[in-house]
């Protein structure tokens, strides 16, 4: 799980009323670092940047597009509260905090209503969380799956949790209604947003898509695809990234122009220094193109930073900026703003 810092460049995409937005590039100041993690399940002390308002936090949850198709991250500024593992929890709930601005943002939660906590620790990188039996209330095996993975994935987003035991009604659950399985403990390994869990099938990546959500514009959502067990990560990331949605991912967009090509691709310390073919500069979207790369690279584990270029030379950017420097990972993919 890729835990983020410090960032020299953010990603966000910007949400105004009424309109639809494309990815700004921002090159933040000290005040704007990403907020620090989860401390436990108690009163968390602010960190450096983290107050967005009057006891607020910027937290990251996992909810759906409008027709439940697939997981996306999104941030969204949660109310300051003791035990803010739980708050955050609570806007996945349908008809939950966030409800009307989801709504609005061509979104919705992933959790059925009602769905309450009844219980929740936090030890030792474990999350063990207890709910009421409203979570059983699912559509579909399809609809588990995504609550499967948006549980998993919010929560591993704070810094003290990398791992998630599910129970309800005080039992651990091992099985959902429709007769999805739960393991006893459940990681990233599982990936997200792919139809057979990630665990045990070999080596994957997890790429970036684009979805349309009409309501907020482009969107970037997480995609978990397997690969060859002797492929290079990084290479076979990209390639999948080029290669765009399979054939059973509806309503996932390419990001890259079809004829890009990897020209030269190597590491050096933690940074991947790419050189693209000049069709990169080509992408209707070239700030989301960007960031779907640097996102998709900095999921694998040696991977914290990307430097790009197009055919030996920096990338410029549709507003003037060039990325003469190596980008950082952004802290989230899809900021929401009030």
């Amino acid at each position: 799980m890729r835990k983020i810092l410090c960032c020299l460049l953010v990603l966000t995409l910007a949400f105004m009323a009424g309109g639809c937005k494309i990815m700004d590039w921002i090159f933040p100041d000290k005040d704007l670092e990403p907020p620090e993690g989860d401390e436990g399940d108690g009163l968390e002390e602010p960190g450096p940047g983290e107050e967005t308002g009057v006891g607020m936090r910027k937290s990251i949850l996992y909810v759906t597009d409008n027709l439940g198709r697939y997981i996306l991250p999104v941030t969204y500024q949660v109310p300051r509260e003791e035990g803010i593992a739980k708050a955050v929890l609570s806007h996945l709930v349908e008809g939950g905090p966030a409800h009307q601005y989801l709504t609005t943002s061509g979104l919705k939660e992933v959790l059925p209503a009602r769905t309450t906590i009844l219980g929740m620790t936090i030890e030792d990188g474990l999350a063990v969380v207890d709910f009421s039996p409203q979570l059983l209330q699912t559509v579909d095996a399809d609809h588990e799956r995504l609550l499967l993975d948006a549980l998993t994935y919010t929560l591993t987003e704070f810094d003290t949790i990398d791992r998630v035991t599910l129970w309800v009604n005080g039992h651990l659950l091992t099985k959902m209604t429709h007769g999805t399985p739960v393991a006893a403990v459940l990681t990233r390994e599982r990936g997200i947003n792919s139809p057979v869990s990630a665990k045990g099938t070999g080596n994957t990546v997890t790429i970036y898509l684009g979805l349309d959500s009409l309501a907020s514009g482009l969107l970037l959502v997480p995609v978990t695809r397997p690969v060859a067990s002797a492929a290079e990560p990084s290479a076979a990331a990209l390639e999948q990234l080029i290669g765009g949605p399979a054939g059973d991912e509806v309503g996932l967009l390419a990001i890259l122009p079809a004829g890009t090509r990897v020209q030269r691709l190597n590491l050096e310390g933690d940074t991947a220094v790419v050189d693209f073919s000049a069709d990169l500069a080509q992408a209707a979207k070239l700030e989301a193109a960007v960031g779907a790369i640097v996102l998709t690279l900095t999921e694998l584990p040696n991977i914290s930073r990307v430097k790009l270029t197009v055919d030996g030379q920096c990338l410029s950017l549709p507003d003037g900026k060039n990325l003469a420097e190596p980008v950082l990972r952004p802290s989230s993919a899809n900021p929401l703003a009030f």
